[in-house]
């Protein structure tokens, strides 16, 4: 056989024939790296297993999966689950035929699934890699097509003067908000210590609480250094007149910053610190030879944080949750359900629902 196949879990994998893949291709993001999917085994409390195509013993295609259990209502399977985690197929470009390695790992999929008694899989695409996820449409089944608008800056090309030429890049009012923050005189800084997450969690779930959202657990945050090196994630803290106002988290993979956790504090929010903190991201990020800005997925819904993303020279990349469902009576289960049974596991589109 030409090719062979292999199933592991992300600790069974030898990292750095598993990065070569990975770094193989710009596309490639963050989710699919074993750092992130070993800290999402063991915060979802989940099973995570990569299938893995080799060829000359070199991995030369992939398909992480993570699957949630639930001994009354059956399994689910993500790729991938959590906030904004893309999943989908990665193939190498050394492949001649990619559509033979997707093939491979897309049989090897079905195997899992059906020997698991899955009752419902989703597969989120990479807005980055149109050409699988294409596939993807084409080629494994579903019932349901959710959408979301991936919004990505591309930092500029070849640029001398980084700070200048990145600040013409940005629409109004983001210009004004940097230089209103300088003014004020916020001052921003990256530490990755325990006192920065700490802080970086408290904003961020009085932020999220106020508008009645689900904040993100402390513990996935305490976990971060726990599988991240100093390279990998940053914390940039914006300060005034010695007070911590605001905080960003960001992750570094490949050619891309994830943008991941924002937080203000209210009261200062006039000062525009999430603005600076960006801005002077941006440029180190520029320096460091990262290309991609992302932003992580937008509903079509969310008008208001699509303008406020829009501004920052971003272009719009459509990706796509491919659902299918085998037990039908998820359809008329409750969005509270779902969320309290598969917690931040994809199971359908609360809006295919049925309404009891």
């Amino acid at each position: 056989m030409k090719y062979t196949v292999q199933i592991k879990t992300p600790n069974e994998i030898i990292e750095n024939e598993f990065s070569e893949l990975l770094l193989s291709t710009s596309t490639n993001l963050l989710y699919s790296s074993l750092p992130y999917l070993k800290l999402l085994q063991y915060f979802l409390n989940c099973e995570v297993i990569i299938i893995t195509v080799l060829k000359d013993k070199s991995i030369v295609g992939c398909f992480p999966l993570a699957f949630k259990n639930n001994l009354k209502h059956g399994c689910v399977c993500n790729s991938l689950p959590f906030y904004g985690s893309n999943g989908g197929m990665i193939v190498s470009e050394s492949v001649t035929d990619k559509n033979e390695v997707r093939t491979i790992l897309k049989q090897e999929f079905e195997k899992i699934v059906q020997h698991k008694s899955c009752v419902a899989y989703t597969i989120i695409s990479n807005p980055l890699d149109v050409e699988t996820d294409n596939w993807l449409r084409n080629n494994v089944s579903h019932d349901q097509i959710d959408e979301r608008i991936g919004q990505i800056t591309h930092f500029p090309k070849g640029i001398v003067d980084i700070e200048n030429d990145l600040m013409k890049s940005f629409e109004d009012p983001r210009p004004r908000n940097i230089r209103k923050a300088i003014k004020e005189g916020v001052n921003i800084y990256a530490t990755n210590d325990q006192d920065a997450i700490d802080f970086l969690y408290k904003v961020h779930y009085d932020n999220i609480k106020a508008i009645n959202g689900i904040p993100k657990e402390k513990k996935f945050f305490d976990l971060i250094p726990k599988f991240f090196n100093n390279t990998e994630y940053k914390i940039y803290i914006a300060e005034y007149k010695g007070e911590r106002v605001g905080a960003l988290l960001l992750f570094y993979f490949n050619k891309t910053v994830e943008y991941f956790t924002p937080a203000v504090i209210e009261s200062h929010r006039n000062l525009q610190p999430t603005s600076l903190i960006i801005y002077k991201a941006m440029i180190e990020a520029i320096k460091d030879g990262y290309e991609n800005w992302n932003w992580g997925g937008t509903w079509l819904t969310q008008g208001g944080v699509y303008d406020f993303k829009k501004k920052w020279g971003t272009t719009d990349h459509h990706y796509f949750y491919y659902t299918k469902i085998y037990k039908e009576d998820l359809y008329t289960s409750s969005k509270e359900f779902l969320l309290q049974e598969y917690p931040y596991f994809f199971v359908l589109p609360f809006s295919s629902l049925k309404q009891s």
